[in-house]
């Protein structure tokens, strides 16, 4: 026991050293904890608006195609709707028909004077003279302005005897009425020769 009592071991300055290099440690480790932390942080905030980004994008690209989705059922309705009532009115000019409406154009003679007659539904609308002086298409124009549906589809039929027309008065006013279909677009004509000769 007296062998002990002698030795007196110095521990304060290994003591001071073992704190200090614990305390750097500490203070690295809590350094690079922070760093890391940090770095965590920029990447979950990097991440963050990423995901953003890529919500905002598809909520864009769906907006998108809805509003396309939106735009063709739009333009498919109003096509549908036009067709719709391009129907509606086919059926009213073929009741209009059935009812007389159609626009009846016919030469007739006397006195060896030809006159294109105007009628619908039965009663006589205009005449006019057929001479060289006559403007057939301005004469077949004017009556077709009086129609109250002139806008609407047309139906008119162009009656004429072969056997006694002249030649030079059919072919006037059927190119009369052709140079008219260029500016009524929905008007239609039949050609009927009550002779039965072409």
């Amino acid at each position: 026991m007296g062998k002990n009592k002698g030795m007196i071991i110095e521990l304060t300055s290994l003591l001071d050293v073992i704190l200090i290099m614990l305390f750097w440690v500490m203070m690295v480790s809590s350094d690079k904890a922070d760093k890391a932390e940090q770095k965590a942080e920029e990447k979950v905030k990097a991440a963050d608006v990423r995901a953003e980004q890529m919500i905002k994008d598809a909520r864009d690209e769906a907006d998108s195609k809805i509003d396309e989705a939106k735009k063709e059922a739009a333009d498919k309705l109003a096509l549908y709707q036009a067709d719709n009532d391009r129907m509606k009115e086919f059926v009213q000019t073929v009741e209009g028909f059935e009812n007389g409406e159609m626009l009846s154009i016919s030469i007739t003679y006397s006195d060896s004077k030809g006159t294109l007659s105007f009628a619908r539904m039965g009663e006589q609308i205009s005449s006019v003279v057929l001479n060289e002086h006559a403007d057939v298409e301005y004469e077949i124009k004017r009556v077709l302005d009086q129609l109250p549906d002139k806008d609407g589809i047309i139906l008119a039929c162009f009656v004429y005897d072969g056997s006694t027309a002249l030649h030079r008065d059919v072919e006037s006013v059927k190119r009369a009425l052709e140079g008219l279909r260029r500016e009524y677009k929905n008007i239609y004509f039949a050609y009927v020769n009550a002779s039965g000769r072409s």
